[in-house]
């Protein structure tokens, strides 16, 4: 089922540091940078899985909550799905609780799906299909 890593998500308190730290020691320009209401980011291709850093912008995300709680790290590991909307009924469907009615759009353009950690040993698994946008 699983196809690839689709992305590694990141939380850092300073994505700009981050991305001079990657530049300097591994020469890895960001293919993207940004903002959203709750972060700024930095996101980079490495092969087929998309690599991102985080950093909250916000006192009240869930970014800056886990940045506070575990200091910075991963976040997630999303794994790639193909046909993401059969996957979540499926799993659905197995007994797994799932995030939402059905897979969410991200802000960069691919879908997504959460299995709650109740149903998975509390381990969060992040399944994803389509490339950022």
């Amino acid at each position: 089922m699983f196809t690839k890593v689709h992305h590694v998500t990141y939380i850092v308190e300073d994505a700009k540091e981050m991305a001079n730290y990657l530049q300097q020691n591994f020469g890895l320009k960001p293919s993207s940078r940004g903002e959203h209401p709750d972060r700024r980011y930095i996101i980079y291709h490495i092969g087929p899985t998309i690599m991102d850093f985080f950093e909250p912008t916000t006192s009240d995300s869930s970014i800056a909550r886990q940045l506070k709680e575990s200091g910075p790290g991963v976040a997630h590991v999303a794994w790639g799905v193909d046909e993401i909307d059969q996957v979540f009924n499926n799993l659905k469907a197995n007994g797994n609780s799932l995030r939402g009615e059905g897979p969410s759009t991200s802000p960069f353009g691919y879908k997504t799906l959460n299995i709650d950690t109740s149903s998975s040993h509390g381990v969060l698994f992040q399944l994803a299909e389509g490339e950022e946008a």
